[in-house]
């Protein structure tokens, strides 16, 4: 027992002392690894978690140093496949599931077998092709990443080179990884997408403009928050179920909703008459053949086939109306208000301001007005975590975690939704909030103008450097701020030249003598500097050469007109 026990602490294993000769040679030659078992970080020592505790606990900052205590480390939400695109986009999925899980718990993912279709923004190119118009685009819920379907499918659609057949890495016999992130791609697990046409540079919140903001309202148990004015206008107080696909009203403020057959359909439709436009378009210049084209087309009929046997084999329930005795719940539900937006920021009015509508409408939720214009004056960004869920934001519990959040800093003097008495309880507080924030945005003007001169700085460096020091002009800090780094925008501006002095015109013809002095033309007739090497007389004077040559061709040729040439002719033949 002991020499087996010592056998496998040494890490031979077991088994090693049944092999004879073998045992003795492994247990000779083999390393002790027991000191692996015994190998900590230094974070999980604990002199590391005490130091740490302690330095968190002790810690307050200076004694009226205006500043804040050391925060506490806020836990990050890695998203990816499913999680990450429950985040970011939004689904149509089947109108005939109640989806309860997705109602009690926002962060819980839609079945995948559910959707119809994702809904994304503009903007995204296929990695294949690298076309921004996708032409019945789909995505891979492993990844969330979009393809064109034609190329979707002839990426599936391809095999192995037979040479790499032959190398022991080719395991499969397709090609099954997404070309950006290597993530296994499965049949089933592909997507229709939907792109939103609308340009989200231009469909978000700007400080110092206008923005138009929507009072939401959502019960204390449902996570479907719905427009105050969509349940005042029809009376109806809300069943929890996700709206329709086709309710514009409510279409920039929740993610997910409910669709037909009909919308399947119509779907698919737009998509086979976007697939043959750009067949047609494509076939003359380019010699497109038709074989992508009728596996796109055999795809989508499958697809469609699919969904018709489910919403044709299954019952489909009445579409459900609102309980007109729980209208009474809408007393104690959530108020708040949002933009508009299509983006994935969600856009929210921060508490502060909404003390202030509050106290303008008599503390009445319900009196508050279905929508405020108000100017924007800061911009808050953050992130969707337990914290803010559970502590300071309960009502936008609706929003799963890791979305990204933005609070709405407004200016409401002289505003039409603010009374005078209103105004007047919170303006001390709506000043400083002010100030602070005219501070912070003054604080980023500057560390972005000192940002620029310090690049500008070192590109200057890095052209005297690659110059060989041929522009050595000293750099004077001041000037260069004032001046905000650059120069006019003509050719014949130069930097190196020294500033002219119009009040001391003989300074000018001084500077103007002394630089003519020391610079002399070449023979292109532009100014160089003079050498300060004095020249010296290496005997080599091409004057005299020149002059010797001379008399030795003008010896020669006089020695050829002495020469007598003798002619003799004779009247023989031969």
């Amino acid at each position: 027992m002991t020499s087996s026990n010592t056998i496998k602490s040494d890490g031979t294993g077991g088994n090693a002392r049944n092999e004879g000769g073998q045992s003795r040679a492994a247990k000779k030659n083999a390393a002790s690894i027991k000191h692996l078992l015994e190998f900590l970080l230094y974070r999980d020592l604990p002199e590391y978690r005490q130091q740490l505790d302690h330095s968190f606990d002790n810690y307050s900052g200076p004694q009226n140093s205006g500043r804040l205590r050391m925060p506490q480390k806020r836990t990050k939400h890695h998203l990816h496949g499913m999680r990450f695109i429950n985040v970011n986009y939004k689904f149509v999925v089947d109108c005939r599931k109640p989806y309860l899980a997705q109602q009690l718990d926002p962060n819980v993912p839609v079945d995948q077998e559910d959707i119809l279709c994702i809904v994304t923004p503009q903007g995204t190119a296929c990695p294949i092709c690298l076309s921004e118009e996708l032409m019945a685009p789909r995505m891979i819920t492993s990844c969330g990443h979009v393809l064109c379907l034609p190329c979707l499918l002839a990426l599936l659609d391809s095999k192995l080179p037979a040479s790499m057949k032959r190398e022991s890495k080719a395991v499969v016999e397709k090609y099954t990884d997404c070309p950006l992130c290597a993530s296994v791609i499965r049949r089933g697990e592909i997507k229709p997408v939907v792109v939103d046409t609308t340009d989200v540079r231009f469909d978000m919140p700007k400080v110092n403009d206008e923005v138009v903001l929507t009072l939401m309202a959502r019960q204390s148990s449902q996570i479907v928050p719905v427009p105050s004015a969509a349940f005042s206008e029809t009376g109806d107080a809300g069943c929890g179920q996700f709206p329709w696909a086709d309710q514009l009203q409510t279409a920039p403020f929740l993610r997910i909703y409910r669709g037909s057959l009909d919308y399947v359909i119509a779907m698919y439709d737009q998509e086979k008459a976007a697939l043959k436009d750009a067949y047609e378009n494509d076939r003359d210049t380019f010699f497109v053949s038709g074989k992508l084209l009728a596996l796109a087309y055999q795809s989508i009929d499958e697809d469609l086939k699919s969904w018709t046997e489910k919403f044709l084999s299954e019952y489909q329930p009445e579409h459900v109306t609102g309980n007109p005795a729980a209208a009474d719940a809408w007393k104690t539900a959530f108020y708040y208000y949002q933009t508009g937006f299509k983006c994935a920021t969600t856009f929210i009015l921060s508490a502060l301001d909404m003390k202030v509508l509050k106290a303008s409408y008599g503390s009445d939720y319900l009196q508050l007005p279905p929508s405020v214009v108000a100017k924007v004056e800061n911009i808050c960004y953050d992130e969707m975590d337990e914290e803010l869920a559970t502590s300071r934001y309960k009502y936008i519990l609706h929003l799963p975690l890791g979305t990204q959040l933005g609070f709405l800093e407004c200016c409401w003097q002289n505003n039409e939704y603010i009374l005078p008495d209103a105004w007047a309880t919170y303006k001390s507080e709506l000043l400083k909030r002010s100030k602070k924030s005219a501070r912070k945005l003054h604080q980023e003007e500057k560390s972005q103008q000192r940002a620029f001169h310090e690049e500008e700085r070192r590109a200057r460096e890095y052209i005297e450097e690659v110059n060989h020091g041929a522009i050595s002009v000293p750099h004077d800090p001041v000037q260069w701020a004032n001046s905000g780094g650059i120069g006019p925008l003509s050719i014949t501006y130069h930097r190196e030249l020294p500033a002219l002095l119009r009040d001391s015109p003989t300074r000018s013809r001084s500077l103007s003598a002394d630089a003519s002095e020391s610079t002399q033309r070449s023979v292109w007739g532009t100014k160089i500097p003079k050498t300060e090497a004095e020249e010296q007389d290496d005997g080599w004077d091409a004057d005299e050469m020149i002059r010797k040559a001379r008399e030795e061709i003008e010896k020669q040729e006089g020695k050829k007109q002495k020469k007598k040439y003798i002619l003799i002719l004779t009247n023989g033949w031969p």
